[in-house]
């Protein structure tokens, strides 16, 4: 599980590769994320394209060797995913901001609901996450 944390506020996102190759998506990962921040909290699950997981990883990884730069992920389906972690100054600030939502389908009804998020995290939490299998896997 990759998790950023601050005081109260914190992300955190599991992975699930497909792994067969005889279906489309071989290579994409299914993704849920579960948030809180500054008092706003959600979860949504989405699919996210493998190329998309290997930009974001390659970036992150070089995020954590620089404190520079930025990593972003976005969903497969618009909207569901906007994710960006950044630095901030040559200090090596770090944040995360971004958006997730989804649409939710009811009897006579569908709505969409979103959640807006952001804070900043010590830098040597990117240590740790480009560490998981995962970010290895699809950022070497």
């Amino acid at each position: 599980m990759l998790r950023f944390h601050n005081g109260d506020n914190y992300l955190e996102m599991m992975i699930e590769i497909e792994e067969d190759q005889s279906l489309q998506s071989y290579g994409d990962a299914a993704v849920s994320i579960t948030l809180h921040s500054h008092g706003f909290s959600g979860y949504s699950d989405f699919w996210v394209f493998g190329q998309a997981l290997g930009s974001f990883c390659t970036s992150l990884i070089s995020l954590a060797n620089t404190l520079n730069g930025e990593a972003s992920l976005e969903s497969i389906s618009p909207n569901e995913l906007k994710l960006g972690i950044r630095s901030l100054s040559q200090e090596g600030n770090i944040v995360i901001a971004g958006t997730t939502g989804r649409m939710i389908y009811e009897e006579n009804s569908k709505i969409w609901h979103s959640v807006s998020f952001g804070f900043e995290f010590e830098p040597s939490q990117l240590i740790e996450a480009v560490k998981l299998p995962w970010v290895q896997r699809y950022g070497g």
